[in-house]
């Protein structure tokens, strides 16, 4: 440096000057060509539940012919959170051309239907000098489904009278169902000898369980505080959204049609793993009736009720009665109540 300022008799804090300066446009320039025509998409999983962390993937595609991309960050945008805590996957290189697959993991607080507005991909190539960013808008919204409580305190019984029946199931007793093959938990009673003899292998006679009795899960989803906190409360009706899902997982597992009633609609009958998904995705997009966050509802606009037949059989979900009342059997028809589970 100091040869250059005595051949071209300049000060040598002009020549450091203009040499930083010139760092500064390399460094501006490089950033930008690093992040020139690049494409990311993302693939969700099926199933997303509030408080579990799921791992989302990414794809990243270079369209540059020659150039390659190094020291990427890609951020996903998530409408109602801070910057802070978008989650991001790094890429160190990128070549032209390429495709790379990352993932990034991330964990939504609570149910809801999430707003995915996009990526954020930023680079401080190559000198680590400045940070640039570029927004690449992919929007697309994500329903996160509630955490399914364990279920305690069911009582189910087996024989009901009246409503639909659904198709014969597992079971310790009543007429021939099929063979499997042996399990450790299965009573030796059981085992069919001679088609074992012939198999090579312990085969098991599996009989038809009595056949079960379609349910509605009636889920009281009201704003009613006594004397409580709003915080306080709205995290009680979390909870009871929460053992909502639980009871409605445990009942499509163990076979049983279900349908889903609360205060403003009322599902079909089902019993398989895309019927649970539908109802859950009802559960994670449900408000309760009167919540001051939603606005105030008058009194002719309330539902006092659920959508119910006289053959119905509920699990009424609701709200404790108050000292002196009765159980809310105002809320189902006559009769229909198998068991109330109060929200607590």
């Amino acid at each position: 440096m100091s040869i250059a300022a005595f051949n071209t008799g300049n000060n040598p804090l002009y020549l450091v000057l203009g040499m930083l300066l010139s760092l500064i446009l390399l460094s501006g320039f490089l950033s930008e060509l690093t992040l020139k025509d690049l494409e990311v998409s993302r693939q969700l999983p099926s199933r997303i539940f509030a408080g579990q962390p799921v791992l989302v993937g990414l794809t990243l595609v270079n369209r540059k012919r020659r150039l390659p991309s190094f020291s990427l960050q890609v951020r996903e945008r998530i409408e109602g959170l801070k910057r802070t805590d978008w989650p991001s996957s790094y890429v160190l290189r990128l070549d032209p051309g390429a495709k790379l697959d990352t993932f990034y993991q991330h964990t939504f607080p609570r149910r809801g239907v999430w707003q995915l507005q996009g990526f954020e991909i930023a680079t401080s190539f190559p000198f680590e000098l400045f940070r640039k960013a570029v927004a690449i808008e992919e929007p697309q919204a994500v329903i996160v489904f509630p955490q399914p409580a364990p279920v305690q305190g069911l009582l189910l019984w087996e024989h009901f009278s009246g409503s639909s029946q659904l198709r014969p199931q597992p079971g310790q007793e009543g007429d021939y169902l099929g063979l499997r093959p042996y399990r450790p938990q299965d009573d030796v009673r059981s085992v069919h000898w001679k088609i074992s003899a012939k198999r090579d292998q312990l085969v098991v006679r599996e009989l038809e369980r009595p056949r079960s009795q379609a349910i509605v899960l009636c889920f009281e989803n009201r704003w009613q505080p006594r004397g409580e906190s709003p915080e306080a409360h709205r995290n009680k009706l979390e909870r009871a959204v929460e053992r909502c899902a639980g009871i409605l997982t445990y009942l499509i597992r163990e076979g049983y049609p279900v349908a889903l009633a609360t205060l403003q609609t009322r599902t079909a009958f089902g019993a398989d793993l895309p019927h649970l998904d539908w109802l859950l995705a009802l559960l994670a997009q449900l408000t309760f009736v009167g919540d001051p966050q939603l606005g105030s509802q008058g009194p002719s606009n309330s539902p006092t009720g659920f959508s119910l037949t006289p053959q119905d059989r509920c699990l009424l979900l609701a709200h404790p009665p108050q000292e002196g009342e009765a159980v809310p059997g105002h809320l189902v028809e006559p009769g229909s109540l198998l068991q109330f589970i109060p929200i607590e």
